[in-house]
């Protein structure tokens, strides 16, 4: 049986001293899916949600605030309706990772394809932050 967690968080530093890490530069990085998901939008719509992962090898050399493990990216833009621009768009996603394509699709098949990214910033809630805005072939 595991320990139960104590309701006191103690950080190395004052929270009020932190500033906002800086986020992962623009550029294009190698990406492994660890996980993929079927997911449903707030219109209800259904979508990939692709978590790729970046190794800290890649990190540019003045870049210090990423995971010393890497870090993960969420891509949220293939969508998986039975509709001609959602069904090419799979098709397009698919052919960047090196999957098969066919008329039934397993999302989790998907995990450990690699695919080169094009990461660029994004600000979110006042916050930059680094998101994917394209999934090419390698």
């Amino acid at each position: 049986m595991s320990e139960e967690l104590s309701s006191i968080v103690e950080f190395s530093i004052d929270l009020n001293d932190q500033e906002a890490p800086d986020p992962l530069p623009v550029g294009v990085y190698t990406g492994i899916i660890r996980k993929a998901e079927v997911r449903e939008s707030q219109r209800g719509t259904r979508y990939g949600a692709v978590s790729f992962h970046i190794g800290a090898d890649q990190y540019p050399a003045d870049f210090t605030d990423g995971p010393e493990d890497g870090l993960t990216l969420i891509y949220r833009r293939v969508g998986l309706e039975d509709n001609p621009q959602s069904r090419f768009g799979t098709k397009r996603f698919m052919e960047s990772i090196g999957a098969a394509l066919s008329k039934k699709v397993d999302v989790n098949e998907w995990v450990g394809m690699e695919a080169a990214l094009d990461v660029i910033h994004d600000t979110y809630e006042g916050v930059t932050r680094a998101v994917v805005e394209r999934v090419r072939a390698i």
